[in-house]
């Protein structure tokens, strides 16, 4: 089991789900079975929560936003600026005059698009609304003459028009991944010469790929983990002994169980074949106060213990188990930000490749730092960032 609060490893009898207290800290919590997966599983439940969330309110900003481009009248639907202005120009005047038909026409080629609820809301104001016959004329010859020379665009940006696409950022986003990753770019990729920028978006796809493997050797090391290191095997502890002036202390006594040993002339002690996961250390010498050392140990590392001893009777006690059982990572929380980042410089590579969005693009950069990658996803997504600022303009210019 180990500590929430001090990160202590200790056994416990208590089941999942009961409380159990610290013998470091003395702090109570309920235990808890956590695995890599559990944990994963969380973060993913977290992060689906929020784009539900996220498309719930884009949703409803949607109707908002409805509400305000159009006016129903009868059941059917009409621009509602149009009517506002043909409102506003009669609301001191009994007829629309030549300027009213003027900025009635500006409204109508607003987007470079003449939409069926825009046709309809044109006959409806013609019938509702009284017009002097030069404004009538004019704004009836203005609209045909632009009708047949105006050039219809494949995407209409008029919102308006039943073609008009309404795109939230999660439909965005995988917009650009399918655009950036479909087999004829990938080609035409490796076709033709790369700009700063699509080198970037290659090393951010890079960093996306070391990011995932970095989360997975992370969750795997802390899953199911009921010590903080392996200790199968004997340990060794050695190190040095010395006085308050420095100086080596020779003949100095060390003990360790049943086991112990003497410092040599520099001071310096070997204590081997030990087992467990912790040891307590007495230091033991004649004229000098006794000297007790509570420490973790392990198989699998350097267990070295430097000691100052002081004259005199007094015995002098130090814990430091907690301090060499604090982990770091100190819980499960890498693993998944691990992930999180290296998703979010994916996204960002296929802005990079597509020249689409600079500041996703930059925003991949930031996150491919964090999504790790064993180091080196941090320095390439810091060199894939270098790349982006000298392509600035490109982005500029295709937007």
């Amino acid at each position: 089991m180990r500590c929430t609060t001090c990160y202590n490893v200790f056994n416990t009898a208590k089941e999942e789900g009961q409380g159990v207290t610290c013998p470091m800290c003395d702090s109570s919590f309920t235990v808890e079975k956590k695995t890599f997966v559990a944990d994963i599983k969380q973060s993913i439940t977290k992060v689906t929560k929020g784009i539900s969330d996220y498309v719930k309110e884009k949703t409803g900003a949607a109707e908002d936003e409805g509400a305000r481009i159009f006016m129903k009248i009868k059941g059917k639907k009409y621009d509602r600026e149009l009517i506002e202005i043909a409102q506003e120009l009669t609301e001191k005047e009994e007829e629309i005059k030549l300027e009213g038909s003027k900025k009635l026409f500006l409204k109508i080629k607003d987007y470079d698009d003449y939409t069926n609820i825009e046709k309809r809301t044109v006959s409806y104001i013609h019938k509702k609304f009284k017009f002097t016959s030069e404004a009538n004329q004019w704004l009836r010859t203005e609209i045909k003459r632009w009708g047949s020379t105006r050039k219809r665009h494949k995407e209409t940006k008029d919102p308006t028009s039943s073609e008009f696409k309404r795109k939230t950022v999660v439909s965005a986003v995988f917009t650009n991944l399918k655009d950036a990753y479909n087999w004829d770019n990938l080609n035409n990729l490796g076709e033709k010469p790369k700009t700063p920028s699509q080198w970037a978006g290659v090393l951010l796809s890079i960093v996306f790929v070391l990011g995932i493997l970095s989360g997975v050797a992370y969750g795997l090391k802390w899953s199911d983990q009921e010590t903080q290191w392996d200790n199968e095997g004997l340990c060794a502890v050695h190190g040095t002994v010395i006085d308050e002036s420095g100086n080596s202390l020779e003949g100095v006594k060390v003990e360790i169980g049943d086991k112990k040993t003497y410092t040599n002339e520099q001071g310096k002690y070997y204590l081997y074949d030990l087992t467990g996961d912790e040891a307590r250390l007495n230091f033991v010498m004649e004229g000098y106060g006794t000297v007790v050392v509570w420490m973790n140990i392990r198989a699998d590392g350097t267990n070295i213990m430097e000691i100052e001893m002081n004259e005199g009777e007094e015995q002098t006690n130090y814990d430091y188990r907690k301090n060499v059982a604090n982990p770091w990572p100190p819980n499960y929380a890498l693993a998944p930000i691990f992930m999180i980042a290296s998703i979010v410089a994916l996204i960002g590579s296929s802005a990079a490749l597509l020249h689409q969005n600079f500041r996703m693009a930059v925003l991949g950069c930031l996150f491919g730092v964090l999504s790790y990658g064993f180091l080196i996803g941090s320095v390439l997504s810091v060199v894939a960032l270098s790349l982006l600022l000298v392509d600035r303009e490109r982005f500029e210019t295709q937007e």
